[in-house]
Order: structure tokens, then sequence, then C-alpha cells
């Protein structure tokens, strides 16, 4: 998708994790009607596959017969203390998604909240990057069960070099602040002659992804002042609206809607892990 382009490393992940989702479960459904006849897989990636764009294969283009991992790797359990919900709205519909993080962590958690399916709520995805893999666990009136990817590595920047993108081509500006949730948000703007990025950041959040995926950036736009990366450390991102000057279909908002801590535990042994190759259990 066309928006992904102009956007810094720190806060382009969002977006990505997002989009990329809903083409994992435009994958899964494909693969459910082959041999997991789970109604929540196949209905939540009905729904997420119309929200994705076709340029986040690119990105997240995971083939399900050779990217699996062995579930043995996996610790006990993964714990969360913070959940950070982010509502998309775009022309072809709304959608949440759920993120739940820890402080100091290099993994994080994330769940759909789709309005016409809430049984959407029974698949959970953690992203371990320490580990390099990706973990879908479901939940279904059958029981529970997991699957366990390889996660590729993403170079926000370099997938940028190669669209031929050129973030000096943007201009940045630090704008006036705002509050949001209960949070004083310092906004941003990116703008070129096709785009117009305004962004708002919690500066002290009590949680961000900066901590799993770091906030350095190779290049950087017009404006740009280092010191503000320095600031954004422990950042997140509670507001963002991406304009296309030229083509409105592009255009996105995206808001917080909660950043509050929830604490939640998820059993690793709770799950019987698939072999999406084979279509037996662990």
């Amino acid at each position: 998708m066309k928006t992904l382009k102009p956007l810094l490393l720190t806060f382009a992940f969002l977006f990505i994790s997002n989009t990329s989702q809903a083409q994992i479960w435009k994958k899964l459904k494909k693969k459910a009607e082959q041999a997991v006849e789970d109604v929540i897989v196949k209905k939540t990636a009905d729904k997420a596959a119309q929200m994705a764009g076709k340029g986040m294969d690119k990105i997240f283009n995971i083939d399900f017969d050779g990217a699996q991992a062995d579930p043995s790797i996996l610790p006990e359990s993964y714990d969360f203390e913070w959940k950070y919900t982010m509502q998309m709205t775009h022309k072809k519909g709304n959608m949440n998604m759920t993120y739940y993080l820890k402080p100091g962590a290099k993994y994080f958690g994330s769940q759909p909240e789709l309005e016409d399916n809430p049984m959407a709520n029974g698949m959970f995805m953690v992203f371990d990057e320490k580990l390099d893999i990706m973990a879908i666990f479901m939940e279904t009136e059958d029981g529970k069960s997991g699957t366990l990817l390889k996660n590729p590595s993403i170079d926000i920047e370099d997938i940028a070099e190669q669209e031929e993108v050129n973030l000096e081509d943007y201009t940045f500006t630090k704008i006036g602040t705002k509050a949001i949730l209960g949070f004083e948000c310092q906004g941003y703007q990116m703008e070129n002659d096709e785009m117009k990025i305004t962004m708002y950041m919690a500066m002290d959040a009590p949680v961000s992804f900066n901590q799993i995926y770091g906030s350095h950036m190779k290049t950087k736009p017009k404006g740009f002042d280092p010191k503000w990366m320095e600031m954004a450390e422990n950042s997140i991102v509670l507001e963002m609206d991406m304009i296309h000057k030229k083509k409105k279909k592009y255009n996105v908002k995206m808001t917080c809607v909660a950043l509050e801590k929830s604490p939640k535990t998820l059993v690793v042994s709770d799950y019987e892990f698939m072999d999406l190759n084979t279509d037996q259990g662990r």
C-alpha cells in the first residue's frame, strides 16, 4: 500500500502490523479451507483480507509450507501488562487492533476486534523479536490450538529504497501538542507533493514499540532534528492521519482508543500446536 512508503521507521510499524496481519489471516483462510475447518479463522480472514493492501505481500510473503518453527523453542508463557488499541479508519471500513505489551519485553501480542464478528477474539498473535517467530493462538469450542511461524526480518527503510522512496523528499515539521487519553502528545508532520502525514506521540508512554524494534534511522527527511529521536525513546503513537493529495482512496486515519493496564498471561502448554504441512497436531 502506497501509504506505507513515506513513514519513518518508528511510525511505520503500526500500519505495517495492521495490514500485514490482514495478509496473514488471508493466507490462514486458504489453509483453513484445505485442512483446519475453523469458522473463526475463516470469518476473521474474510474481514481482514478486505482491509489489506496488495503491496503487503512484499513484506509478509509467508510460505506456510516451509516457514514453520519448532514449538519447543517457546517460553512457558507470555506475560503482558498493557493494552494498546488502535482504531484504523479507511474508505473500505473500520478495524480495531489491540496490542499487548510489557515494559522491557522483546515481544508483543495482537488481537483483532471486528464489529461484525465478535468471535475474532478467539485469535491471538505473538510476535517474538528475540526468537524471530510469530505464534498464532486460536481458541474455539473444540479447544485451543497454535501455529508457530518463522518471522521474516523486516527493514522498513530497505523496502522504501526498493520502492524508490526517498525520505529526503519529505519535509518534517514539529507542530503543536494535543491531549489524547490523558497524555500530552507532541505533534509532527511529514509532507511532500503527494502525501501529508500528521501524527501525535506520547513521549512518556509506559510502553513503546521502540523497546522491541529500536528507533534508529539510516536516512532522515528535511527539517528532521536528531534530538527528537532521543526524546521519542519511550514514545508511542496515539494518532496518525495520512492524506494522499491525489488519491483519496489511500487516506487512512488511526486513533488510539485505549492505552491502559490490562495484565494478561498466555500459557503455551494450554495449546496444541498444528503442523500445517501434515495437518497433524503436536
